[in-house]
């Protein structure tokens, strides 16, 4: 099991930095001073009687009563099973919230009461009481929160593997069949079911995405052919790097939305493969305790403690604690984990119209025996006959990470359906690790470690974001606008030393050897970097109603950005001044099922690479095309979509002769080279029946080089480590009448041959179907037990590939996960 290792700014007893924790506390007591300051009104009151334009078409009735009470401030507890397979008619025109929940309710059995703190609840409605104020206690109760703007839907608490809105593509909450890209969302539901438990296991599961994992903690999740860069909490881009990252607890976020192609709008800077948007877990108007304890193969133990609720009578004061620990072996030798979470919350009312959210997350990581390379091969490339539980890292080694997170959001909206919001993040994140590299000996198979030291990174991330959105009237017809602003400071510090003269030589087929090896000496620090990115934009999106059935969606964003780099002392730098990046999308609704879309869009990644001249050679730029039809079923509850891609990501650097460039450049380059991505994707989500939830997804994908780079010529395929073919499926069926209390699902990954060269060697994985599988048992109406099995057939298969030395690591054989969930 796992022990303690050395991580700067942790004390022995893994308490985060006093700094970090002071400046969490004044949020959080600034927080209750506000609220202190507010009367004790009915809030929640005053907002039921104002009324607010609603238009939502026919759907789920959950989901329906969820979009009511975010629209209208409201909290409406509901049991999953009193509105299971119900289905509300559609919600348009001007109503106060209660008058459009009741119409939703309109031929239902059920009966709509409110407490004296405003929180409606669904009864029976043999079993409501008279009156309009219910203390009726319902067996197992959801509680859904007030969304704050430009967060999209809550899913926790629906049952559901879709969602009624998303905003993760232009900020404006859309439903998906609104929205003119490809989105997926993996639910709070879906995440539950599969047993996901880190960031990492959504991308294997989410369509589109894959996972490059050669070394345990240096991850690459990658769409259509391209790296995936940025990662977004909340909205707010942060920088996405899986050496200091921590993304294995997904206990804090409620859903995950993932948008694919450029996402230009949202972040101006990265790739044009995809960006992955973490949502947080909100307060809740009612108390609610929830605790999850798991048990799996590899001494795998994990506990969970979720409670929310109200912290005054009025219930403008409503709070959140999510912590989470686990500690865990692996199937990899010497190789184990100890993975810590805490999560704060909350959210008070200072008026009817504005909500102030503040916050804290402190996560992490203690990996024992992780590698910093992956798996070699055979020179030639062909893969060694050597266990999955292979591990060419000493026990020594490791690689620690640790997270600090604060923010704070503040939310006004007006009645004339505006809404603004300022989000403020900062975070600190460290890693220290001490690993090995290898290579061969000449003349032979034989491995050495040649390259054996240590290195501390430190990064500080600050971001705030301040955007308004509502709608506006012009020639008749009411349209949608946001405008907004963002700012993001990084600083990343990383020093490192080695352990000059270390020799230590080993058998690849017998790598238990590496058990041998002995502890480093290490010198003194051989390198000290300190990087630096500012960046300034502002963004606006404006969705118009063109006809009834015809949406144009038109959206700009201007950012600055600035780079600089210093190696020990020595520094150089870049900047890209008003860089534009445009947005277009259009929706055309074929009948009340269909809608045909299209969208453009464009994102940029500054380079350092010089020209002739010895300036700077123009950004690389990313441009996404995208075409397809996208259909809503079963009046909502089911989501399909069918998109055909282009992906030209063009300036790519071309090295060039040294004669040919100026003097006194030492080396220069052309914006010459170009990739093209295209293929296809189709996903479908959501309720196939009443007790029957779906989610699946294919994608083919080509990407080839069309213009020569200096890494490859014109024609030649583009990042050949990932599938041309790829097919997830995920699906799970509530069993009819006395069996009710059980549910059986099941998953399916299928992905195509990848292969990687290195010189002359080519490393190859060939294609491959991992099958999972899940029952679950409602005990008691509080009790949940849920059995998951992954890889059930034990297929052995490589699940990433790279060199000849590195950067191959195998998939996990089967193993099993026992979960037990408890509302109280």
């Amino acid at each position: 099991m796992s022990t303690h290792q050395r991580l700067p700014g942790v004390r022995a007893h893994g308490v985060p930095s006093s700094l970090t924790w002071i400046a969490a506390a004044a949020l959080l007591l600034s927080a209750q001073a506000a609220v202190a300051q507010t009367p004790a009104a009915p809030h929640a009151a005053a907002r039921a009687a104002q009324a607010i334009d609603f238009d939502l078409p026919s759907g789920p009735l959950g989901q329906t009563l969820l979009a009511i009470a975010q629209q209208g401030g409201q909290v409406i507890a509901t049991d999953p099973a009193l509105v299971a397979g119900r289905q509300a008619p559609a919600v348009r025109g001007r109503y106060s919230p209660e008058q459009a929940a009741r119409l939703a309710l309109a031929g239902q059995p059920l009966a709509l009461t409110r407490n004296a703190n405003g929180v409606w609840s669904l009864a029976p409605a043999a079993l409501a009481p008279a009156g309009a104020a219910s203390s009726t206690t319902l067996s197992e109760v959801r509680v859904t929160a007030q969304g704050m703007a430009g967060l999209g839907a809550t899913t926790e608490g629906t049952g559901s593997y879709t969602t009624h809105s998303a905003s993760t593509a232009t900020r404006l909450n859309l439903s998906l069949r609104e929205t003119p890209q490809s989105v997926s969302v993996m639910t709070r539901q879906q995440i539950e079911d599969q047993g996901l438990q880190s960031v990492e296991d959504v991308a294997l599961q989410v369509t589109g995405l894959t996972l490059t994992r050669g070394a345990p903690e240096r991850t690459q999740m990658r769409a259509r052919g391209f790296n995936i860069g940025t990662i977004m909490v909340d909205g707010v881009p942060t920088n996405l790097d899986s050496d200091m990252t921590g993304l294995n607890t997904l206990a804090m976020y409620d859903h995950v939305e993932v948008l694919r192609g450029a996402a230009g709008l949202l972040q101006g800077t990265g790739n044009p493969s995809a960006t992955i948007n973490l949502l947080r877990k909100r307060p809740t108007h009612e108390t609610q305790v929830k605790l999850t304890g798991s048990a799996g193969r590899w001494n795998n133990y994990r506990t969970e403690l979720d409670a929310g609720g109200p912290l005054n009578a009025a219930g403008t004061l409503r709070g959140r604690t999510v912590i989470a620990y686990q500690d865990t072996d692996s199937f990899r030798d010497h190789y184990n984990n100890e993975r810590r979470l805490v999560y704060g919350t909350l959210e008070a009312d200072l008026g009817p119209d504005t909500t102030l959210s503040v916050g804290a997350a402190y996560n992490r990581e203690v990996n024992n025996g992780s590698a910093w390379y992956g798996l070699p091969t055979y020179s030639d490339g062909s893969l060694l006959p050597v266990s999955r539980s292979a591990n060419y890292t000493p026990p020594w080694a490791y690689w620690n990470k640790q997270n600090q997170r604060i923010f704070a959001d503040l939310e006004h909206r007006w009645q004339n359906g505006w809404k603004a919001k300022l989000s403020a993040q900062a975070s600190n994140a460290d890693m220290a690790a001490l690993y090995n590299s290898t290579a061969r000996v000449a003349g032979g198979e034989t491995l050495r470690y040649g390259f054996v030291g240590d290195s501390d990174y430190t990064e500080h991330m600050r971001g705030l974001d301040l955007h308004a959105s509502g709608p506006l009237t012009l020639l008749g017809r009411k349209h949608d606008l946001l405008v907004g602003a963002t700012w993001r400071n990084q600083m990343l510090h990383s020093t490192g030393r080695s352990a000059p003269g270390y020799s230590f030589v080993f058998d690849p087929t017998q790598p238990w050897q590496t058990a041998n090896a002995p502890y480093p000496t290490l010198g003194a620090p051989w390198g000290n970097q300190l990087d630096r990115v500012k960046q300034y934009g502002s963004y606006v999106t404006t969705r118009l109603n063109l006809a009834d059935p015809l949406k144009l969606i038109l959206g700009s964003r201007l950012d600055w950005y600035d780079y600089e780099t210093s190696y020990n002392g020595s520094g150089s730098g870049y900047s890209v001044d008003r860089k534009f990046t445009p947005y277009a999308g259009v929706v055309y609704d074929l009948d009340d099922t269909y809608s045909l879309y299209g969208s453009w869009t464009k994102i940029f990644q500054p380079q350092g690479s010089k020209a002739r001249s010895g300036t700077l050679l123009p950004p690389v730029t990313g441009t996404n095309y995208e075409v397809g039809i996208k259909g809503e079923y079963l009046n909502g509850a089911l989501n399909g979509s069918l998109a055909a891609f282009k992906i030209l990501q063009t300036n790519l650097a071309r090295s060039l002769p040294s004669s040919e460039c100026a003097p006194g450049v030492p080396s220069c380059a052309e914006a010459a080279g170009e990739v093209e991505s295209k293929g296809l994707e189709l996903e479908i989500a959501g309720q196939l029946a009443s007790s029957w939830q779906v989610t699946a997804g294919y994608t083919f994908a080509k990407a080839q080089y069309t213009q020569a780079t200096s890494a490859a010529a014109a024609g030649a395929r583009f990042a050949t480590d990932q599938p041309r073919h790829l097919f997830k499926l995920f699906t799970t069926y509530r069993l009819p009448g006395e069996l009710n209390a059980w549910r059986a699902g099941g998953g399916l990954r299928l992905q195509s041959d990848i292969y990687q060269h290195t010189g002359n060697a080519r490393v190859r994985q060939g294609g491959y179907a991992v099958v999972d599988l899940m029952v679950a048992w409602q005990a008691t109406p509080n009790l949940d037990l849920r059995l998951n099995v992954a890889n059930l057939f034990d297929k052995h298969y490589y699940e990433s590939i790279g060199s000849t030395l590195n950067g191959n690591g195998f998939g996990a054989p089967r193993n099993w996960l026992l979960t037990a969930n408890y509302r109280f």
